[in-house]
């Protein structure tokens, strides 16, 4: 968990916080003593998981994230509510899982607007209500620095999103404000579950091959995310990325 003396305060604009990592990640910096605002698609789970964090520091958001007018409108209700905005994580994520030659052009693009297109339209949209001392955090993937078969529109989009954000590192830079990418590897969530259920992994292989032998938590890139928000800890810390893998990159055989 994040040091209060250092999060506390934070006002935080979590995309795709219904559940998951993003909600994780509220829990966290709420704990440590910040504010959230929770946007996501699912207007009833976002409202229920800011109901479960307290009206006091957290709002809960509906909205697509491809939907660049609503998202603008959520940052301004955000920077009411909470009088400002220091930091934004692009969290909200989508997935297709197919052969690429199967993969049609709308498949792709669907994919490439939620994961990528997304994050560049929010993040331009919130640096602009920022000031200094703010920050940015893009929620990749483990397979934006490896590839896999079949799940080539997610790799393609988390590897293009590593991009962006040291692209946006540096040019915002100048406005005093940090932009950080975290690559999370395979995480025991209800997506998993899912994918593991549907036969897309085996699990256990997957298991086998990780150097730390098990899978992470959704708290486990929670408190990355917190670590590379905090002002104080993670200061000089700008166009890096943070991998949360149990050391699967690190490892190469099979």
């Amino acid at each position: 968990m994040a040091n209060a003396s250092t999060i506390a305060g934070r006002r935080v604009f979590i995309t795709g916080g219904a559940r998951g990592i993003g909600a994780a990640t509220a829990r966290a910096i709420v704990e440590s003593g910040g504010r959230v605002a929770l946007y996501d698609l699912d207007g009833e789970a976002v409202s229920a998981t800011a109901r479960a964090l307290g009206p006091e520091c957290a709002i809960g958001l509906a909205g697509d994230v491809t939907d660049e007018r609503t998202v603008e409108t959520a940052l301004g209700k955000t920077v009411e509510a909470f009088g400002g905005l220091d930091d934004l994580v692009n969290n909200a994520g989508t997935f297709d899982h197919a052969p690429l030659v199967e993969l049609s052009r709308a498949r792709w693009q669907r994919v490439l607007d939620v994961n990528l297109m997304a994050p560049i339209l929010i993040s331009s949209a919130a640096v602009r209500v920022m000031g200094r001392g703010g920050s940015v955090v893009n929620v990749s993937s483990v397979l934006g620095q490896v590839a896999a078969p079949g799940r080539g529109p997610y790799c393609l989009s988390k590897a293009a999103l590593i991009t962006l954000t040291k692209l946006q590192a540096i040019e915002w830079a100048e406005r005093g404000i940090r932009v950080n990418a975290i690559a999370p590897g395979y995480i025991l969530n209800e997506a998993t579950r899912a994918f593991v259920e549907a036969g897309g992994v085996d699990i256990e292989a997957v298991r086998r091959r990780i150097p730390l032998g098990c899978l992470g938590e959704e708290e486990d890139v929670a408190a990355g995310i917190c670590y590379l928000i905090d002002p104080v800890r993670a200061k000089y810390v700008t166009g890096h990325v943070l991998e949360v893998n149990g050391g699967w990159t690190a490892y190469g055989f099979l």
